[in-house]
């Protein structure tokens, strides 16, 4: 139905007034806007005489309905590819003839694990990252790929290279996800995860940050996760109220378990499907991240260090930066004025271990510096544009920048 409303919609996408053309399009991220001409010369935004015109407002609701679209296009293809949901290969094609769904999914790497092949769908045909084809039949059952199957099929890296080097930007973050394992600890442990214990978090924060996941809170267990086709419910338990304001003292997170909804007997970790693990951990680290209490950001996981290393990584190929070298949790950089390291979770600069201020860069000029998905993640900006700053240091004019370099 959406997809017909939108071919409507596209049919009827350009209206002529006087010399003026009005045109309803969508951009290669599944964005809709305005292209505006007069007379053949391209103009910013419409104009004031025109806007109160019938055409352009009904224009103007169409491009609202579009903009909502996206966003429900956009977060319903993020939940099926964590819910790991099936498509058969006719489903896609299908779905490929809506304009806003073609555009983001042609941008998603599906998956087959049937015959555990990858890549981008075209026209019936996955093509993975190395340019190698492989046409589907109808029956074929497709998954959105998450981090984990790629990561599982050696693909991952892969995949990361070949995003910098065509300039493909995911809708959400995908190839560059942050992925969790089960760590050793996790494994002796058998049925509870401790790597977040200890944290004290907000709880008002971190009861609207989840519930925004999927999360509910539970009066007797805390903030739970349930999931009914499988059989299971995940648990974040912490010593708190979460339905009034804790004044004396901020909770601490204690453990992440999964029990089973019929006999409610705790899961081993080991049984729990990767993909669900990882996003139960994500949404655990984002609460730790966000919700925490005390002005300092705590340190930023594992997972999150190794997505940023590789982007910068990627991001250093992408400049041909021949002076970077990102190791554990920093990047050191080789400049002409001295040697710097960034630290890859609070973004933190240091010239031979002396703290240099570096001023972020702001929200506005986010969009000059590459990131491969669409996803709002500043900090990781503002990391990379460090790097590319510090490892071009002989071109810096900042004088306060200059100053502490040269002290």
């Amino acid at each position: 139905m959406e997809a017909k409303a939108t071919q409507k919609i596209m049919e009827n996408a350009i209206i002529t007034i006087e010399e003026t053309v009005i045109e309803l399009v969508i951009n290669d991220l599944g964005k809709t806007d305005f292209k505006v001409t007069k007379a053949g010369k391209l103009l910013k935004n419409i104009p004031a005489k025109l806007r109160k015109d019938k055409q352009v407002i009904a224009l103007k609701e169409n491009k609202t309905y579009l903009s909502r679209q996206y966003s429900r296009t956009r977060l319903s293809l993020e939940n099926a590819m964590v819910n790991e949901d099936e498509f058969s290969a006719q489903e896609i094609h299908n779905m490929m003839q809506h304009p806003i769904v073609k555009v983001m999914l042609s941008k998603l790497v599906m998956y087959v694990p049937e015959k555990e092949i990858s890549g981008f769908y075209n026209q019936g045909i996955l093509t993975d990252a190395t340019g190698k084809t492989h046409p589907l039949a109808e029956d074929d059952v497709l998954l959105i790929a998450h981090a984990s199957h790629l990561y599982k099929a050696v693909e991952w890296d892969i995949y990361q290279k070949h995003l910098f080097t065509e300039r493909l930007v995911q809708p959400f973050k995908q190839v560059f996800r942050e992925l969790y394992l089960i760590t050793d600890d996790e494994r002796e442990h058998s049925t509870r995860s401790e790597r977040y214990q200890g944290h004290q978090i907000q709880p008002k924060k971190t009861v609207a940050l989840l519930r925004t996941r999927g999360w509910t809170v539970s009066m007797e267990e805390g903030l739970q996760k349930v999931y009914h086709k499988r059989g299971f419910i995940a648990t974040m338990y912490a010593m708190a109220d979460w339905y009034s304001p804790s004044e004396a003292e901020a909770p601490t997170l204690e453990d992440v378990c999964f029990h089973s909804i019929d006999t409610y007997k705790k899961i081993p970790l080991t049984e729990i499907p990767s993909v669900v693990f990882s996003e139960i951990m994500r949404d655990v680290d984002l609460v730790v991240s966000v919700a925490h209490v005390g002005g300092v950001d705590p340190e930023a996981s594992h997972s999150t260090m190794q997505m940023r290393a590789a982007l910068a990584d990627e991001s250093a190929r992408l400049f041909k930066l021949k002076n970077i070298t990102v190791k554990e949790r920093h990047i050191f950089i080789k400049g002409t004025l001295g040697d710097y390291s960034i630290h890859l979770g609070s973004g933190q600069v240091s010239k031979n271990g002396l703290s240099l201020s570096i001023i972020p860069v702001h929200s506005q000029h986010r969009g000059r510096m590459f990131l491969p998905f669409v996803d709002e993640d500043p900090k990781s900006a503002e990391i990379i544009s460090k790097m590319k700053l510090l490892s071009e240091d002989n071109k810096i004019q900042d004088p306060t920048i200059l100053a502490q370099i040269n002290s």
